[in-house]
């Protein structure tokens, strides 16, 4: 599988456009044939800590994927397996007044991940913690090694939450663990992840980027348009009761009955084969 790693292009992607210097310093990205984009974030020295600019950046990278077709999965991972995201780097966040704080940055990313029109899967290793939990929250699935350490511990230090938990954990492993969780900064180990439900999946570490990948490729292969319909279906149902929520799907379904996909899957269904999908 031919990747583009970087700064580089795969062929079929046009520039995307940088932060003002036109460098990528925080992430590192790729772009798969299957159309998966990679985003990475590249801090291993501080354990993939966030800091604002880093948080930009993969606005950026999300919000681009948001544009192009082609893209037809997004993962969001930590360079190396020690961490995926250790939390906010408390001593090199630096915030620009006119243009970083939470509501600003962090919260901009968490909704840009929760509405892009497409999947986001979070390749978990290692920690996750705090605002990188968080992160991981907001993605639609997370995909996790068996070295994981997971939760956010802010309440043992004084430090109120402003990054989602209070709306994410509850709906993922239900308001029961979600208090205790978040009152007592317990984190969850692998077996615990996969119990509660906030992991989809459990691999060993050693076997984890063949694992997740196969999986990855898989969801590659549906129908992306109509993928983004059964996400938006289950955030409109998050905050609307049973008969809007009907009348939603039902609206919903509307937008990709005759795109090519649509067509396709029916096709296929009549012709007793596997349809072959192709994003549009």
């Amino acid at each position: 599988m031919t990747t583009s790693a970087g700064n580089g292009l795969h062929a079929a992607l046009p520039p995307i456009s940088t932060l003002e210097d036109g460098e990528w310093t925080q992430v590192r990205w790729e772009f798969s044939q299957l159309g998966v984009f990679s985003i990475v974030m590249n801090r291993p020295e501080r354990l993939n800590a966030l800091n604002y600019r880093m948080l930009r950046e993969m606005q950026k990278l999300i919000e681009y994927a948001g544009t192009r077709s082609e893209i037809r999965v997004v993962t969001l991972s930590g360079e190396r397996t020690v961490a995926f995201c250790s939390g906010d780097d408390l001593k090199g966040m630096e915030p620009h007044q006119d243009t970083d704080s939470s509501a600003k940055v962090h919260h901009v990313l968490i909704n840009a991940i929760r509405e892009l029109p497409k999947p986001v899967v979070a390749l978990v290793a290692g920690w996750a913690l705090g605002h990188g939990f968080e992160l991981a929250c907001a993605c639609d699935l997370r995909l996790c090694a068996d070295n994981i350490e997971v939760g956010d511990h802010r309440v043992t230090r004084a430090i109120a939450l402003n990054g989602g938990s209070s709306w994410q954990l509850p709906r993922i492993i239900g308001r029961g663990r979600a208090m205790e969780m978040l009152l007592t900064g317990r984190h969850m180990n692998s077996d615990d992840a996969l119990a509660w439900g906030w992991a989809n999946h459990v691999w060993p570490l050693a076997s984890f980027d063949a694992e997740s990948a196969e999986y990855i490729r898989v969801l590659a292969n549906l129908p992306t348009k109509t993928v983004a319909v059964f996400k938006a279906a289950m955030e409109y149902s998050a905050s609307h009761g049973l008969r809007d929520s009907l009348a939603r799907e039902v609206e919903l379904g509307d937008t990709v009955r005759n795109t090519y996909d649509g067509i396709e899957g029916r096709r296929s269904f009549h012709e007793k084969r596997t349809p072959i999908f192709k994003g549009r």
